[in-house]
């Protein structure tokens, strides 16, 4: 749910007539950096197939991350990642990742991540390891909230109320993908008129992922970046704008499950001065906290175009 223009797809709207575990596996494929040959701590990620604009800002993150991971030792899972985008990403190119193993402690380890492609830089991040330790536990509670088997998809929540976006946005959001999401309330990219800077939706990908828990965390990282800057843009109502992600972060809590029920509750407590705030929690089906997500990003008016 990221805007259109950012590239997170291109404007093609038909059916891709692949089944729900082809689109999974192709994420899955798509995630998972592959590395360069001859080269230390070096890694190639995948350009999405069919992908014209912008690329998503939540592949990056999360194909900076599992580089990241492939590189820290497999007995400290990832706890946390900070990340800045510095450029767009082109969709109609790879993109290169280089890992530097900053710091390797008895408890912790910390990698840093450059992005790039031809134009450049687009991406730095940082990513902490743990190794797992037992302490006392304390979470924020679970909000009350309908269970997802009673909520619309996005795509039939547009089919009952199909004046609530423009074409391109009502296309964009119809489109079959590797992740179903149901909303509570209005769904991003559809707010007609100012409203409360709080979003809620459950999403799952649409087949199994027999993955290990680091694929499962990168499936968490690329879908924690849907929706926390539109969130920031509810207040305002429709308006005309230009938006980009600027910084990122994101802390992991417990293992997760991304091909089961999550609960995405995003709260926006500020926008101004051309940017927004966003944090959002990850709360699994049994109530507990998983993840934490903040964001900051560009929000630009823009004049209407001239007829």
């Amino acid at each position: 749910m990221s805007e259109p223009q950012q590239g997170a797809t291109g404007p093609e709207t038909k059916d891709d007539g692949l089944t729900p575990e082809q689109r999974v596996a192709g994420l899955l494929t798509l995630l998972d950096v592959q590395p360069v040959p001859g080269e230390e701590r070096a890694f190639i990620g995948l350009r999405k197939p069919g992908g014209v604009g912008r690329v998503y800002g939540g592949q990056v993150v999360a194909q900076a991350l599992v580089a990241a991971m492939k590189t820290a030792p497999e007995d400290r899972p990832v706890h946390s990642l900070h990340a800045y985008f510095l450029r767009g990403g082109d969709e109609a190119q790879k993109v290169g990742y280089r890992v530097e193993a900053d710091f390797e402690g008895r408890s912790f380890a910390n990698r840093r991540v450059i992005a790039e492609q031809k134009e450049g830089v687009i991406l730095n991040l940082a990513a902490s390891f743990h190794k797992r330790e037992a302490g006392r536990d304390y979470q924020a509670p679970m909000p009350r909230v309908d269970a997802p088997e009673n909520l619309p998809t996005v795509a039939e929540y547009l089919a009952d109320h199909p004046d609530c976006a423009n074409p391109l946005t009502l296309r964009f959001l119809s489109r079959p993908g590797p992740m179903e999401i149901r909303c509570i309330g209005v769904p991003p990219l559809c707010v007609t008129e100012p409203m409360e800077p709080a979003l809620s939706f459950w999403f799952r990908t649409t087949a199994p992922v027999r993955a290990d828990q680091p694929l499962h965390r990168a499936l968490l990282a690329y879908a924690s970046d849907l929706a926390l800057l539109t969130t920031s843009m509810r207040p305002h109502g429709a308006f005309r704008y230009q938006v980009a992600s600027l910084d990122h972060s994101l802390w992991f809590h417990r293992d997760v499950q991304a091909d089961d029920w999550l609960l995405y509750q995003i709260a926006s407590p500020w926008s101004g001065a051309a940017r927004g705030l966003s944090f959002g929690h990850f709360y699994d089906r049994a109530g507990n906290l998983v993840a934490t997500a903040a964001q900051e990003g560009l929000i630009r008016e823009v004049e209407p175009r001239e007829e």
